[in-house]
């Protein structure tokens, strides 16, 4: 080959190579505007398709049941949706911006004081003395206390007050996430092979089938194994705490949802709260009686949704869950708790699928031939 030739392949090499770094130039640049642009939605997006996906089999079985089309189920489903959840949503909400409103106020106002100690908690058996002492003590000292830390009560005060401000706001996007669900369910048969045919092009058909049949399995059973039952523990124990009359029960109702998505159980709240049920609520005997049958019952749904509804999709390791949550609430707050446990949880099935398939192309490759017959 003369040099000539040489020159003729160089040039059309490099012809290539300049039109290959320009298109992905140019794609990048396009990557790049559609995530700035998107990106203040993403999270609304994401819970969006979460819901969808986890709450879709209820909608397939409303639509078969009523011989509806799924856009006419999703309308009735999100409506049925909106009053079981959005009414004690709504209650909780109201509940928890009122006591928290109170404790700005009282943490912010001079006159910030403890009261004083009720002589009946010392005739309390074993730790009635030393908590009155401790008590009595805090009302006497707590006045001077105050005044020297009031700046940071300030503080204090404007950070619930943003807590609750968030809170609420959550609350709002919730529902809008549940409403572009509707219409996600709504078309959710074309969506669903759209989002095949895209997995497809990045493996081959089989593998691409797979991987969506996992991405489903594992967002269905963390977010109702898991998210969902930690909502549903939530709302019932908060309805619970409203009826009984529960100081900030909407506060209380959050705890609890914190502490479902973590794995942490609602006892760490129940048990106070029955205490308080029977030491200082007002009411009667049998009122008492059914609250705590009520919120122990509530308490104990976990444990016997959870199995359920886990068993019906892929395991995910717990610990997997739980810095999903912690780390998704610590960048999007509320929605986050939501979003990074789900999210976390298909990114590592995905690893995990990959891995498998990498190690086992890998055996293939490197498993020795038979030798032919001599």
């Amino acid at each position: 080959m003369s040099s000539e030739d040489f020159n003729v392949i160089r040039k059309i090499l490099a012809h290539d190579l300049m039109q290959v770094y320009v298109r992905l130039f140019l794609l990048l640049i396009v990557v790049w505007f559609s995530v700035e642009v998107f990106a203040p939605f993403m999270a609304v997006a994401l819970w969006s398709l979460i819901l969808a996906v986890s709450l879709y089999p209820l909608n397939h079985w409303l639509a078969v049941r009523l011989h509806l089309s799924e856009g006419k189920a999703a309308v009735i489903f999100i409506c049925i949706a909106f009053l079981i959840i959005g009414i004690p949503a709504g209650l909780l909400g109201a509940s928890m911006a009122q006591h928290l409103g109170e404790w700005v106020m009282a943490l912010t106002e001079q006159g910030f004081t403890i009261p004083e100690a009720d002589p009946a908690v010392a005739e309390w058996p074993v730790i009635g003395a030393p908590l009155f002492e401790l008590w009595e003590r805090a009302h006497e000292d707590l006045v001077s206390a105050a005044q020297m830390i009031q700046p940071q009560l300030i503080a204090g005060g404007r950070f619930l007050l943003a807590a609750a401000g968030n809170t609420l706001l959550a609350l709002v996007l919730f529902f809008i996430a549940l409403l572009i669900a509707g219409f996600m369910m709504a078309n959710a048969t074309p969506g669903g092979q759209q989002m095949r045919r895209l997995l497809m092009t990045f493996s081959d058909p089989a593998r691409g089938e797979e991987i969506h049949e996992l991405v489903v399995a594992t967002i269905r059973s963390v977010s109702n194994g898991v998210v969902g039952v930690a909502v549903l523990q939530a709302l019932s124990l908060g309805v619970g705490f409203l009826v009984l009359d529960v100081p900030a029960a909407g506060v209380l109702a959050l705890v609890v949802l914190f502490l479902g998505v973590v794995q942490l159980p609602s006892s760490l709240v129940v048990l106070p709260v029955l205490a308080w049920l029977w030491l200082a609520a007002d009411g009667s005997t049998l009122s008492h009686v059914l609250g705590t049958i009520y919120l122990i019952a509530a308490g104990l749904a976990d444990g016997l949704l959870k199995p359920i509804l886990l068993g019906r999709g892929v395991e995910t390791p717990m610990p997997v869950v739980l810095v999903g949550a912690l780390g998704g609430m610590a960048a999007e707050g509320l929605i986050g708790l939501f979003v990074g446990a789900v999210m976390l949880s298909v990114s590592y099935k995905l690893l995990m699928v990959w891995v498998d398939y990498s190690v086992a192309d890998l055996d293939v490759d490197e498993r020795p031939t038979a030798s032919p017959d001599p």
